[in-house]
């Protein structure tokens, strides 16, 4: 298919992370948590990587519009 497993993974949790994020009932520690990653920071500097945007902004962006 051309995408490494490690790819898939990281969309499939980047994926949950936006769910969680959009819910607006975690904190980013519990997000990053519950999607993986122990270290939120680590978690935080992926999903800008990712996303284009923190954790904290994309969630207050998404319970804006809600």
């Amino acid at each position: 298919s051309g995408v490494s497993f490690s790819d898939r993974l990281l969309h499939i949790r980047m994926e949950r992370a936006c769910e969680l994020l959009s819910a607006g009932e975690l904190s980013v520690q519990a997000v990053a948590c519950s999607v993986g990653y122990k270290d939120a920071l680590y978690f935080s500097r992926l999903f800008r990587k990712r996303k284009g945007i923190t954790p904290s902004d994309y969630r207050n962006k998404r319970t804006e519009r809600a």
